[in-house]
Formats: structure tokens, sequence, C-alpha cells
């Protein structure tokens, strides 16, 4: 359902493949991606009007983790300059959500280990980062609902 019917760029879905993210971030990496679809997920299953929606994400400011945040960005459309995301330094990864007095929280679960750093690191990354890409949020996040 469009709540401005009449603006064409408002509203547009959120939906980037991994070439998208790869443009936006630089390379493509699995941190973007468990944030695109944390913020997707959120998108979907919460609210999908990115001016009613906030994030507050949950990481270390050093990269690769923090990494989490342009993905994030992306996949529910809550952004720095809009000021409905917000950054809190923290040592493990996840995302609280809120819209309209819900609250959902995504926590990414025990992931399969990196490739190791032999060969060609990068490419292994960029893999490792397209299969996170295939997979079911369910099997990805724990996912809790507050209302």
């Amino acid at each position: 359902m469009k709540w401005h019917p009449h603006c064409k760029y408002m509203e547009l879905p959120k939906d980037y493949s991994v070439e998208d993210l790869a443009r936006f971030h630089g390379h493509l990496g699995p941190n973007i991606v468990l944030g695109y679809m944390m913020g997707k997920y959120a998108s979907d299953n919460l609210c999908c009007d990115p001016f009613s929606l906030k994030a507050k994400v949950f990481c270390p400011k050093k990269t690769p983790e923090s990494c989490i945040v342009d993905g994030v960005q992306l996949g529910s459309g809550c952004t720095l300059g809009k000021g409905n995301i917000e950054i809190v330094e923290q040592s493990e990864i996840e995302c609280e959500f809120i819209a309209n007095s819900k609250i959902l929280w995504i926590k990414p679960k025990n992931m399969p280990p990196l490739p190791e750093n032999d060969g060609d690191y990068e490419v292994k990354i960029e893999k490792y980062a397209e299969e996170l890409y295939r997979m079911n949020p369910d099997f990805l996040f724990e996912i809790k609902r507050d209302e």
C-alpha cells in the first residue's frame, strides 16, 4: 500500500542484489549482507515506511563488523541522513528496530566460520557473502518481537 501515490520516487522497494550491495559498499563482504538482510527483514515484517521505522545497530565501531551498518541502511531505509538510525558500540552484533510501539530484535546466530586467509581471500569472502545472501533469515538470525 502506497502512502504517497502521487510521488514517483517514494516507497520504492528495497530489493538489492549482491552486485548492488557491493557497488554501494565498495566490495562484497558478509557483514554488509547480514546487515542488509536484517534491515530487509525489519522492513518486510515490522514497518516498510522508512520514515516511521527506527534502527539501533549494536556493533564494534571497527571494520569489518561495522560494515553491518551499511547493509542495515540499505535493507531498512533507515539512514544516517534521516537520523533514524543509531550506532551503539558493543562487542556483539545485534539490531533493534522500532515502529508504532513495536520492537523487533535481530541478532546473527553463530555463523559458519570464515574461509581461511590463504590463496585469494577476497574471492573466498565474496563467495561466502553470496552464500549468506541466499540463506533463509530464520537460519541466520535469532528474532524476537516485543509488542
